[in-house]
């Protein structure tokens, strides 16, 4: 690597989310650096490291839902939450979901609840 390699432009893989039907092609893109995995229960909360909570998605999204996580812990350390849910939806055969719906909750009553739109 050259001392102004940087400069250089890195070639964009463009990804067609209905095209990713499989996996294996998640992962394929995510190894080209065009997706990221994300974990549904994030591992700061105890999820497990597990293919049944890890799903890909692009960085962006990774990074926006770290913030949304970051607002939820702060409401747990203040008491304010005892539960946290991340549920994906699907469009077609697409294992990237289009959406996902963070939700905490305190006695079973929702306290803060995003929605990121991904595709």
């Amino acid at each position: 690597m050259g001392l102004f390699d940087f400069l250089k432009k890195k070639e964009e893989v463009i990804v067609n989310f209905e095209e990713i039907d499989s996996n294996e092609k998640a992962i394929e893109l995510a190894k080209k650096g065009a997706l990221a995995p994300l974990y549904l229960m994030p591992l700061r909360f105890n999820g497990p490291e597990s293919v049944e909570n890890r799903l890909f998605v692009p960085k962006e999204v990774v990074k926006l839902k770290d913030r949304y996580d970051d607002m939820v812990e702060d409401l747990l350390r203040q008491g304010k939450v005892s539960g946290y849910s991340c549920t994906p939806e699907y469009k077609g055969k697409s294992f990237i979901p289009c959406k996902l719906t963070i939700e905490a909750s305190k006695d079973k009553e929702p306290v803060f609840t995003e929605t990121i739109n991904i595709w």
